[in-house]
């Protein structure tokens, strides 16, 4: 029976646009043959994997990586200060219910996503009852083009199917933006809008423009990235744990996708053979 396992390695990264790691972690550029003592750690926690999660190089951010590894589960977590917003992790099997389905990229590897965010674009639908106030809604958005909210671009668009419901309209317009500026005959006459927005509770009626964005301003919440990346192969899932907010969530998910990845397992097992240790 394998002996239990518990293994920690904390870096403290400089801020650099682009740290390349070192010995000893579970880097993706070692040389070949060249295996960490992180990657023949996972080896030993997670024997079935044909994978492990690696890592080829930080961001700026990215204060902490530590490594970990005991038996049933390995991998790394990193952190801004001292709370962590991404684990990578691989173990035997994973709970991936739920989950959408995506392009992994690879023929041997599935890949399932289930995550949460809040862009860093505000995206607010227009939507003008008639065809007279859609003349002035065209007018309207050409007065607050480029308009920003804590520094985040707002994006209008336009719902131009004015034979249609305003009642439908809204509620399709929910499933793209979360806030929606209506239009009546009245609020054309007076220069003003209805806001609506999911996170609203009540209407904000006889809004001018400014102060519709005044009020997104006070509601609007902070950028997101949370979920999970179920990436599945032969003996083992590797699972990446997001929590992320602020600027840390604006590059999240390309962060990931660039400087993640997966090194084989046959190559820990050979390189490790070749520089005389022995893996149980």
């Amino acid at each position: 029976m394998r002996k239990p396992i518990l293994f920690v390695l904390a870096l403290s990264l400089a801020s650099s646009s682009c740290s390349h790691l070192g010995l000893g972690e579970a880097s993706c550029v070692s040389p070949e043959r060249e295996v960490s003592a992180a990657s023949i750690l996972t080896i030993q926690a997670v024997p079935s994997a044909k994978y492990t999660p690696c890592l080829s190089e930080t961001r700026v951010g990215w204060d902490t990586v530590e490594w970990f590894a005991e038996d049933g589960r390995a991998g790394f977590r990193i952190s801004r200060a001292i709370s962590p917003f991404l684990t990578a992790t691989v173990t035997p099997a994973c709970d991936f219910t739920g989950a959408t389905q995506v392009d992994s990229g690879y023929d041997d590897i599935q890949r399932y996503e289930r995550v949460e965010f809040e862009p860093t674009e505000i995206g607010i639908t227009v939507i003008p009852s008639s065809e007279r106030t859609l003349i002035w809604s065209r007018l309207m958005l050409a007065d607050v083009e480029g308009a920003e909210i804590d520094g985040r671009p707002v994006v209008f668009e336009t719902d131009e199917n004015i034979d249609e419901q305003v009642g439908a309209r809204v509620n399709r317009a929910y499933l793209y933006d979360n806030y929606v500026w209506v239009i009546s005959e009245l609020d054309a006459e007076e220069g003003k809008v209805e806001l609506r927005g999911q996170d609203l509770l009540q209407p904000g009626r006889g809004l001018t423009p400014a102060e519709a964005l005044e009020v997104i301003e006070d509601n609007v919440p902070d950028v997101f990235y949370k979920g999970q990346w179920y990436f599945v192969f032969d003996g083992g899932c590797i699972t990446y744990e997001f929590n992320a907010r602020g600027t840390l969530a604006e590059t999240i998910a390309d962060d990931a996708e660039e400087v993640f990845g997966f090194y084989p397992a046959s190559l820990v097992v050979e390189g490790a053979r070749e520089q005389g240790l022995i893996i149980e």
